[in-house]
């Protein structure tokens, strides 16, 4: 390293210094050593190239952690993120509509991905005609879509929204337009989830989502593969008990309803880390959502047992690999557009989204 090392900028090499000291005792320690050279190489492009790396908190810790603070997070915390940057250049470690939204808030910035196939499973169905379906159907009601879609749904809809925003844009839209009546695309589970919410909160906002009244259906692939007898398991198996004082199951917004009941708390992912940070007291977590979160976790809270009976992955995400990353940075390709049109749309509804 020794040789290396003189090519690196101060501010990278003791950023490399901080991830080797961050890894060392970890589960990851050894994948850093053998991964080093290429890191080092990333932080490099990074800082000469001045590039914002986004990273979003379902990529591996060596992915992850190559975002500082203030460059990681859910999908709201980095389109915030995103709409501040002042950077020329923008590599999004996430999955495509991720870095569609951070191109729609910075047109004049180079936006890369370093996999244009890391796709998504709510995503991928889901296009502009479905909302001018649903639009049709229910002429006065406001279009809510999360923000798991594509630009060209986003620029159909009235608002976009995140996991961690998502009841508070519905009430706004169905304040704003006067309808009882809200259209939540594409996710069929948070929908339903949603309208549970509102009924509790005594709301009378009628959602409409997909397959609650048409044969349609939107979900997650990670998150529709826990069960609530899951759930239960893990909670016999590693002592769990629900409401105990100092463990915690925490699900995501996009299980499915049953999982949710099950759950000590259920939001986004923002607001699990939130809820571990808020309890001091809590030595055994589960968390109920893409698995690399729990390691990201484990590295920031390491008083914390997080549970790794977790066997469930996107395939989306992990297309994003450190090496792809280096080769798109290093040659400036995997580069995301939005047409113009598109984007002035799609930006509307992002920024009523921002503003609430």
């Amino acid at each position: 390293m020794k040789g290396t090392n003189r090519k690196m900028t101060q501010g990278s090499l003791m950023r490399l210094e901080e991830l080797r000291s961050g890894f060392r005792g970890t589960d990851q320690y050894i994948d850093f050593l053998a991964k080093e050279e290429t890191i080092r190489r990333i932080l490099e492009m990074k800082e000469e190239k001045d590039v914002l790396i986004l990273g979003h908190n379902y990529m591996e810790p060596l992915i992850y952690q190559i975002s500082g603070e203030g460059e990681r997070g859910d999908s709201l915390a980095l389109s915030k993120y995103a709409a501040k940057a002042r950077n020329p250049i923008i590599l999004f470690d996430g999955v495509r509509f991720m870095a569609e939204t951070a191109k729609i808030l910075n047109p004049e910035k180079k936006v890369l991905i370093a996999d244009l196939e890391a796709g998504c499973s709510l995503a991928d169905p889901f296009g502009a005609k479905d909302v001018l379906e649903y639009r049709a159907r229910y002429p006065e009601a406001p279009v809510v879509t999360y923000i798991n879609s594509y630009a060209e749904v986003k620029a159909e809809s009235d608002y976009c929204c995140t996991s961690a925003n998502a009841l508070d844009v519905v009430k706004h839209a169905a304040s704003e337009s006067g309808s009882e009546r809200v259209v939540f695309l594409p996710d069929s589970f948070m929908g339903e989830n949603l309208q549970k919410e509102l009924v509790k909160e005594g709301s009378n906002i009628d959602l409409i989502y997909p397959g609650k009244k048409d044969n349609k259906f939107g979900s997650c692939i990670v998150h529709e593969k826990i069960s609530a007898v899951d759930i239960r398991v893990i909670r016999r198996q590693f002592n769990l008990p629900k409401g105990g004082n100092d463990t915690a199951v925490l699900v995501h917004w996009e299980c499915k309803p049953e999982v949710l009941d099950v759950a000590d708390m259920y939001g986004s992912t923002s607001e699990m880390i939130r809820y571990v940070s808020s309890h001091p007291e809590l030595k055994r977590v589960y968390l109920g959502t893409e698995c690399e979160m729990s390691a990201n976790l484990a590295n920031e809270f390491p008083q914390v047992e997080f549970i790794r009976s977790c066997m469930v992955h996107c395939p989306h995400m992990r297309k994003i690999t450190l090496d792809k990353i280096l080769y798109s940075l290093e040659n400036e390709v995997y580069e995301v557009n939005v047409p113009e049109q598109i984007r002035v749309k799609a930006l509307g509804a992002i920024e009523r989204m921002i503003a609430i």
